[in-house]
């Protein structure tokens, strides 16, 4: 009766038109993404390829991530620097030649000071050349889903065949904090120093930002200022990928504004959790005569927060459920109306499964659900 109840307060609601939020950006191309829902709440030209410029870095440190997690290397393992790593031009860590560097420094040396020399010692270091390093980040983009993204070098070196998009790239970073928190916390130092050489993270939002704690910026001549951000409010986070600005404070500000109008205009709703019971149905001649239905996912999307009392939901299955019954079997659906995606649909399946009645039992739930119109224990 409980679950009946929910059901009833939450899905019988009044629909209402769904308006739209739009905001404006300077950036060329730009996109917010939710990081739970993976929604886009501001798309512009967001397929676009781009020069992501040191962005690219993040393809990097997943590759980087994933051999410390595999247990290939460890934080203390250490490469050894090459003649080609020390000469990279552009930011760097300041290696030093034919010395060799731990990979707990060259994490710190890529993610706060943006070093190329340290992703080319990480390159060499896992495939051997810096070639050999970009064909595996080009294996690891098509498995992560990232479908217009090419990389050519291990920095993100103007390349005209080394590109991704702003879509790629909010994706990439959706992943790399959901795959790697243990590394994730990393993003938000403020400083190291690596030989005596001191530098600050290039992350802007990490000094005027109170809920930023990654993830990468990027520049070129050809790119523009860039900046992969994330940012955390109230439990919430969002995505920001912008390209094509013209000065550091611009990258910074319409960051900002992109990511605060996002928390602002939106929220999300997690209605059931996982195997949470949405709906308890009847059996037809089992050896138990209810069975829950669940969704194998969370039931969770995004909204306008102007929306957020006209969504609707419904539950579809024919009643009762004949026996067997198993786990595997979709039995019905949960359909979620008017979210920001539209319609949402979630298989329902049995919780457990149930074996057919024995005779006797079949008997006596006949007789129960043609006398009483259903089914008595």
């Amino acid at each position: 009766m409980k679950v009946f109840l929910k059901l009833l307060i939450l899905f019988i609601i009044h629909i209402k038109p769904i308006s739209s939020a739009t905001t404006s950006t300077t950036a060329k191309f730009a996109v917010i993404m939710d990081f739970e829902t993976e929604n886009i709440l501001y798309d512009k030209d967001a397929n676009s390829r781009i020069y992501p410029a040191s962005m690219s870095k993040l393809m990097t440190l997943y590759v980087l991530f994933e051999e410390i997690s595999s247990g290939n290397i460890n934080m203390d393992t250490e490469f050894l620097v090459s003649e080609k790593a020390w000469r990279k031009g552009g930011s760097k860590m300041f290696v030093e030649i034919d010395s060799y560097v731990k990979v707990k420094d060259l994490l710190k040396g890529i993610i706060v000071q943006s070093g190329n020399d340290a992703c080319i010692v990480v390159a060499e270091g896992i495939s051997g050349s810096e070639d050999a390093f970009a064909d595996l980040m080009n294996s690891k983009a098509k498995k992560l889903g990232l479908l217009n993204s090419n990389f050519k070098n291990s920095t993100g070196w103007p390349d005209d065949e080394h590109y991704m998009t702003p879509y790629d790239l909010a994706l990439l970073s959706k992943k790399l904090i959901n795959d790697f928190p243990e590394f994730f916390n990393m993003f938000k130092e403020k400083e190291f120093t690596f030989n005596n050489i001191k530098q600050g993270n290039r992350n802007p939002l990490l000094y005027s930002y109170q809920f930023s704690d990654g993830l990468k910026t990027g520049y070129t001549e050809a790119s523009g200022f860039s900046l992969a951000a994330t940012a955390e409010k109230s439990g919430r986070r969002l995505i920001a990928v912008l390209s094509g600005m013209d000065s550091v404070k611009e990258r910074k500000d319409e960051t900002i504004k992109l990511l605060e109008w996002g928390f602002r205009e939106y929220i999300n709703i997690n209605l059931f959790n996982a195997n949470e019971t949405i709906i308890e149905a009847d059996v037809w001649l089992g050896d138990k005569s209810i069975i829950d239905l669940i969704t194998k996912n969370n039931v969770n999307f995004t909204l306008h927060k102007r929306n957020i009392n006209n969504y609707t939901a419904k539950v579809i299955y024919n009643n009762p459920l004949p026996a067997p019954i198993n786990t595997d079997t979709e039995y019905g659906k949960l359909i979620i109306q008017n979210t920001f995606k539209g319609d949402l649909e979630y298989p329902l399946y049995a919780k457990e499964s149930i074996k057919k009645a024995g005779v006797f039992k079949k008997i006596s739930s006949a007789l129960s659900f043609f006398i009483f119109g259903g089914y008595a224990e």
